[in-house]
């Protein structure tokens, strides 16, 4: 895990420096704004000394987390930003306390203390907030959110009002900070949870999908995840474990984009392509095959193949170079 304070530099997942406004009696020096601007994707900002700033960031697999606390700001990310800007993300803003405002085409979300919203990284934006302000930022690949979100430019610069998923989702950031480095698989899941309960934020302040829902979904994906690697797990003893019917198993899954059936074997192939790649991994095929829960080598070669457009073979051997 890569932390970043105001005093030092940023996660080695972000990079670009702040371009911003500098000099004038107070003004922070420049490593400071530095080490804020790049942890959050190159932005030109103008700060104020009223709170000294801080911030520190932390990986989750493709996705970081900043935490970070600033006074009065303006910042601007503009076409010089956005060229030094390393990759294409979606920001998700969580405010804990304070006010921001965002603005990105055309489109105005205040975002108060338990709210959240979305800024894209590919166009510009500015953001402002005029007092002590404390809050999280999570960047994700946009590709991972466009999967995820089939219509994700209408939910961009929309205020998220505070929900029991926004809630969760804090908690569970908060959770995986305390952990120290994760590993690839772990990092993956976290991920991929954290994400979870932002689409599920998302669907509820669209539809007003029940909380308990949201809730019981995210139990449902832990307990397949624990047990991927059973080749006797069905949607039946998935559904018996959470003392659920399997008609309503089907209906949790059914605003996810995907079927229950669909995560299953869609997590099973995530997890062998995490064993594949080990580079020190020495399993054969046949072993990962076993450990992701098919229940033979032929079957996973065939799912394999049609999923990553590779085999497993193929996968392993790149691994070990």
């Amino acid at each position: 895990m890569t932390t970043a304070t105001s005093s030092g530099t940023s996660s080695g997942t972000s990079s670009g420096t702040s371009s911003g406004t500098r000099g004038g009696p107070g003004a922070h020096d420049d490593e400071l704004l530095d080490a804020i601007a790049a942890s959050h994707l190159p932005w030109d900002l103008d700060l104020r000394p009223s709170v000294v700033p801080r911030a520190e960031s932390w990986s989750l697999a493709d996705t970081w987390a900043v935490k970070c606390r600033i006074g009065w700001m303006h910042g601007r990310r503009r076409a010089a930003e956005l060229r030094r800007t390393p990759g294409e993300y979606v920001a998700v803003l969580m405010v804990h306390s304070g006010t921001e405002l965002l603005v990105q085409d055309g489109r105005t979300a205040e975002v108060t203390a338990g709210t959240a919203a979305l800024w894209d990284g590919v166009r510009p934006v500015e953001c402002f907030t005029e007092g002590p302000l404390t809050k999280h930022t999570v960047f994700v690949p946009r590709a991972v959110l466009d999967r995820a979100l089939p219509d994700l430019d209408a939910a961009v610069v929309r205020t998220l009002p505070a929900s029991v998923d926004l809630r969760l989702l804090t908690g569970w950031l908060a959770v995986a900070r305390r952990q120290g480095e994760l590993d690839v698989d772990a990092g993956r899941t976290v991920e991929r949870m954290a994400i979870d309960l932002l689409t599920s934020s998302i669907n509820h302040a669209a539809t007003g999908a029940s909380p308990t829902h949201t809730v019981l979904l995210q139990r449902v994906k832990a307990y397949l995840d624990d047990h991927l690697a059973d080749p006797a797990l069905t949607l039946d003893v998935v559904a018996r474990a959470n003392a659920i019917s399997l008609r309503y198993l089907h209906l949790l899954f059914r605003d996810t984009g995907q079927t229950a059936r669909e995560y299953l074997r869609g997590r099973r192939l995530e997890r062998a392509r995490t064993l594949l790649a080990a580079p020190r991994g020495g399993l054969s095929v046949a072993q990962v095959a076993a450990r992701s829960g098919f229940d033979s080598p032929s079957s996973f070669s065939r799912a394999y193949r049609a999923h990553f457009g590779a085999s497993p073979r193929e996968t392993r051997d790149e691994a070990r170079g």
